[in-house]
């Protein structure tokens, strides 16, 4: 790695998106695990948010990341730079064509999650519904990316219900889950899991896991769980931060667990030290990686745009973080600083039983509780 740096990194991984398409190798579950398909190891997310102007809006209006072929050949060398194996996008727009963003990614080993909704076509945590439009739009967006073998997966729902007094709402998500669930399988696409990402809100959050994955018919639950957590904020330690304890409360989950955004930046620069962690051994037997959020410089933000004239985080990730530089582990025989174990093979999981069971659906539910199970 001596004399490796990002310009090196970038260009090449520039050379990446100049290739033909090719297919890679689809993502699929098996337990509380994601697998490559072919190969059979274990899948682990290296993720990064990718979406410039979605948040906290509820406008019609808003720029499609994967539509514009110039911007993706632009930013996928720094993502690839940063051994980026996942992007989140939060809205789509399913009218354009995403062929040539989705081959360059696909070319790039870059998987995508990505959220249903729109910023003015989801679920209200004020006044849920869910009705024929949202559920076209939903289907539109899964229309839209099953055909390619990098889609990993779809979120029904982030941070819908964030409150006691909002829980009602997730029933409303819980059977949009369903629907669309059903939907994928009715067109014979190949299995594509639809998860919800969920906020880090102490009064619901062991709740609210449950209640997503509570049904004893696994068509009516989620396959895969996202959870925003941005609660290391360095310095921090595996135990302070709360990571210690959500591990524990996921350690007997049904499906696939996984940070869908981290990476608190309340103290600058930011040091990364929960990425250590995430990828350690502590963590690396329950979670499936996590997403840093996010590309775009934000109030939040991880890497400002190429063409921004603000500071680009990018540089404060490689100038903070240990060498290698790169947020994420190496593979396991060049790293140096955070290591991962060995991935667990899906040959053995094929002939288990079955997954682990489901936490039972409570039969009184209230208002202020997210433990029921809906029967929208």
């Amino acid at each position: 790695m001596k004399g490796f740096g990002v310009a090196t990194a970038i260009a090449a991984a520039s050379m990446l998106v100049s290739k033909v398409a090719a297919d890679v190798d689809p993502i699929v579950i098996k337990g509380s695990k994601f697998f490559y398909k072919t190969n059979g190891t274990q899948f682990y997310m290296r993720g990064v948010a990718y979406q410039e102007d979605v948040s906290n809006s509820t406008s019609s209006s808003y720029t499609d990341p994967l539509a514009d072929e110039s911007i993706c050949a632009r930013d996928i060398p720094y993502l690839t730079a940063l051994r980026t194996n996942t992007i989140r996008v939060y809205a789509i727009d399913p009218t354009q064509n995403h062929d040539a963003c989705m081959n360059m990614l696909a070319d790039a080993g870059i998987y995508v999650v990505s959220d249903l909704s729109a910023p003015d076509q989801s679920i209200n945590r004020n006044d849920p519904a869910w009705n024929d439009n949202l559920y076209e739009r939903y289907v539109s967006v899964v229309d839209a990316l099953a055909p390619y073998s990098n889609t990993l997966g779809f979120f029904a729902g982030n941070e819908v219900s964030n409150s006691k007094n909002t829980t009602e709402a997730s029933a409303f998500v819980k059977a949009a889950v369903r629907d669309t669930k059903a939907y994928i399988k009715s067109k014979n696409y190949r299995p594509i899991g639809v998860g919800y990402a969920t906020s880090d809100d102490s009064d619901i959050r062991v709740n609210m896991a449950d209640y997503f994955d509570c049904s004893s018919d696994s068509a009516l639950n989620i396959d895969f769980w996202g959870y925003n957590v941005y609660s290391w904020c360095d310095p921090s330690t595996y135990q302070s931060s709360g990571y210690a304890a959500r591990t524990e409360e996921f350690s007997t989950y049904n499906v696939p667990v996984f940070f869908a955004e981290y990476g608190c930046n309340k103290n600058r620069p930011r040091t990364w030290g929960e990425v250590s962690a995430l990828y350690g051994s502590n963590m690396t037997s329950v979670w499936s990686g996590g997403i840093v959020y996010m590309y775009f410089e934000t109030s939040n933000g991880t890497v400002s745009s190429p063409s921004s004239t603000t500071r680009s985080a990018l540089w404060e990730i490689t100038r903070t973080f240990p060498r290698p530089w790169q947020p994420f582990p190496q593979p396991a025989s060049r790293v140096v600083h955070t290591r991962l174990p060995t991935p667990s093979p899906l040959a053995p999981q094929l002939v288990l039983p079955g997954p682990l069971s489901p936490a039972p659906c409570p039969h009184r539910p209230t208002r202020n509780s997210a433990s029921a199970c809906s029967t929208l």
